[in-house]
């Protein structure tokens, strides 16, 4: 940038700070972030960062960040991305939004023709390098099927030629639609597009080329794909190669997805026709690891890693698409995947459904994880290392899930459960809402202190050094309460960050604090962020976000404390297992929802003592509960007092006495009284107790 361009950008940018309103919100975010230029390129780099955040603090959509991308020189790009650190992620931000509006512009399809006939016909050198250009820049992907009919067999022979370099020279964007054209049965196409992916070079097709090698009956085709496989030098085999590009896809990676991009169709193989088939981008990467684990089945049909990555990417978008339908949003045609995805998961089989969980598990995946718990749970012959590394989580939920699953497979087997799963699923029957935050921060410091200070507040917390890493489990999180998150992260912007969980509608309730000692900088977030703390004991934002009514915990812990109540109450009835370890969640238990207390009785009567009658005692007589409810404490009390006659002292006697003479249901008053039958007596006791009762 020369001088006076430096000052003329300067002037321009101080006129607008001076101005009393600036003309529109546009014109703000293009003069800030033209301030931030500036003040970088003459040493001012403290403003200049300063500048950025607020660009970025307030969330510019994806035309704004277009707007900029067009007006600001490359070499200015170049300049913020060469600084590195913040200034790095701040570019790199503003460059991923404006790619997604990039995006909304591809599919102009006389614009794609117009660039397919220079590209592919016009003489000029020059013009045809500015087609493809065009085509690689402003339509991508969607370029493919109208140049793919030029590989096949029967055309031109200079066009296919140029089309195939047009294909090559449009880079990475067009491997996905290209690895599915693999599949035409026109052999002169297969082999021209395994050219093609030769030469651009993307891992992601390595697999592809390497089975294609290997099993095409096409010899000619299979020459090909092995010079194709040749330029790309893989060091793994065809299901080593997919099994990655898989993980890569469901890990949300850059060399699978660029800058963490998902795209808005993928592409099918039909009628010898390239189709595009819109998707939510929430499923995009669901489905490509789907495709890449497929295509590692088809490598090698004996393995279990391929079922597993396959049963985990079913089971993630199948609980994103509930997760759209419950916020309100179309998930298009993919909704109606529920048959397929039950049937996928339970084909796995249980194997590779463990190891899939043990992924999960490893990356303390909750939402997936908690979904093969449950899918694990009827088709195990026994407890499985998944589970028992789930049932270890520091995670709740993963705990929980695993618990219910592990009692569930002991009562199913009629062994015995262990303690550790009992424990675990009398904690999930008492809990009446686990409240969740994640701390954001790569000062190992102020993570520790953060963390401490809201386990001080009975806050289960998930600790995150890096910003992409806590979008990973947010986005798979069955719920979050709070996001602390700092004001400086390693990896990427603290706004990318806000902005991550507040384009996901299964996080709209969950309130994000920034850790920042920049009171300003709090302002520039306005309502994305519930407030600021400067160091941790500033908590006032933390309780004002906490005391906020709960809704998709309170759910979540309600579901899972009745199937734990559910699966105590059969390994009590079946009298093989030691539930004193969930004793004290049992009776937390028996005061709630009669979904959860109810079993939770049944329980506390199999296998209490003296110490729980009272639970039972007070849920009989509390005359505001269901009549269900009271009648199975009844006769839980009963079955308690079988093993412990003398467990009620002469106060709950009294109060089991009057309900049996009270004007309550049958029900209740036979209940009541089946328990006073069960109460270790001498036959004069016994006799006045009676004599009591009728007069």
């Amino acid at each position: 940038m020369t001088g006076l361009r430096r000052t003329l950008s300067l002037c321009l940018a101080l006129a607008a700070f001076q101005a009393p309103t600036w003309a529109n919100r546009l014109d703000e975010l293009q003069d800030t972030f033209k301030h931030a230029v500036d003040l970088l390129q003459r040493g001012h780099k403290e403003e200049s960062l300063r500048a950025l955040k607020k660009v970025l603090a307030a969330s510019p959509d994806q035309k704004a960040a277009y707007e900029m991308w067009k007006s600001t020189p490359y070499i200015d790009w170049r300049d913020l991305l060469v600084e590195g650190g913040e200034f790095e992620l701040a570019a790199r931000r503003l460059i991923e939004l404006a790619g997604a509006e990039r995006q909304l512009l591809r599919n102009d399809e006389a614009a794609i023709l117009a660039a397919v006939k220079d590209a592919t016909t016009n003489p000029d050198p020059l013009a045809r390098r500015l087609a493809i250009r065009t085509l690689s820049a402003s339509h991508g992907e969607y370029a493919v099927p109208y140049l793919l009919p030029f590989l096949a067999d029967g055309g031109d022979e200079d066009r296919r030629v140029l089309s195939m370099h047009a294909l090559a020279q449009m880079g990475t964007d067009v491997v996905p639609p290209l690895i599915e054209a693999l599949q035409a049965t026109n052999s002169v196409l297969r082999r021209n597009v395994a050219l093609v992916l030769g030469n651009i070079g993307d891992a992601r097709a390595t697999g592809a080329l390497q089975w294609l090698a290997a099993s095409d009956t096409d010899a000619v085709v299979k020459q090909s794909a092995a010079d194709a496989v040749a330029k790309l030098a893989p060091t793994r085999s065809a299901l080593e190669n997919s099994l990655q590009a898989g993980e890569d896809y469901y890990a949300r990676r850059d060399s699978a997805l660029r800058f963490g991009q998902a795209g808005d169709v993928v592409w099918d193989w039909k009628d010898e026709h390239l189709v595009a088939v819109p998707i939510p981008r929430q499923l995009y990467g669901s489905e490509m690891s789907k495709r890449a684990y497929f295509r590692a089945l088809r490598a090698d049909p004996q393995s279990t890693a391929a079922l597993a990555g396959l049963a985990r990417a079913y089971v993630e978008m199948q609980t994103k698409i509930d997760a759209m339908v419950a916020a309100g949003q179309d998930p298009l045609e993919w909704k109606n995947t529920a048959g397929q995805t039950l049937t996928a998961v339970n084909a796995a089989g249980a194997d590779a459904l463990d190891l899939a969980l043990q992924w999960s598990v490893k990356n303390v995946d909750a939402s997936t994880g908690g979904a093969l718990c449950r899918v694990l749970a009827p088709l195990a012959k026994g407890p499985t290392p998944g589970l028992q590394a789930a049932l270890k989580s520091s995670d709740g939920t993963l705990r929980s899930e695993a618990s219910v699953a592990l009692g569930a497979i002991a009562a199913r087997l009629r062994t015995s459960a262990g303690s550790d799963v009992v424990s675990a699923l009398g904690e999930a029957a008492g809990r009446e809402a686990l409240r969740v935050a994640v701390v954001v921060s790569g000062d190992m410091s102020k993570l520790d202190a953060a963390a401490a200070q809201l386990e001080k507040m009975n806050v289960y917390v998930n600790k995150v050094g890096q910003g992409a890493r806590a979008l990973g489990i947010l986005r798979r999180a069955p719920h979050v309460d709070l996001v602390l998150v700092a004001d400086a992260l390693p990896d990427m912007t603290t706004a990318q960050v806000v902005d991550g969980i507040r384009g996901d509608d299964r996080l709209a309730g969950t309130a994000v604090i920034l850790m920042t000692a920049d009171a300003t900088l709090a302002g520039d977030f306005g309502d994305r962020i519930q407030g600021s703390m400067s160091g941790p004991e500033d908590v006032a934002a933390i309780e004002a976000a906490l005391s906020r009514e709960m809704t998709g915990d309170r759910a979540l812990a309600a579901d899972l404390a009745a199937r734990s109540s559910a699966v105590l109450s059969q390994l009590g009835a079946q009298g093989s297992t030691d539930l004193s370890g969930a004793q004290a969640g049992l009776v937390v238990a028996t005061g709630r929802a009669d979904n959860i207390a109810i079993p939770a009785m049944h329980a506390l009567g199999a296998s209490g003592g003296a110490p729980q009658a009272a639970a039972l005692v007070a849920a009989l007589v509390d005359e505001a509960r269901s009549d269900e409810a009271r009648a199975a404490a009844g006769r839980s009390l009963s079955n308690l007092l079988g093993r412990h006659g003398s467990a009620l002292d002469a106060e709950a006697l009294a109060k089991v006495r009057a309900v049996v003479s009270s004007p309550a249901s049958m029900s209740v008053r036979e209940a009541a009284a089946q328990a006073i039958g069960s109460i270790s007596m001498d036959a004069a006791e016994r006799a006045e107790l009676l004599r009591k009762l009728g007069g």
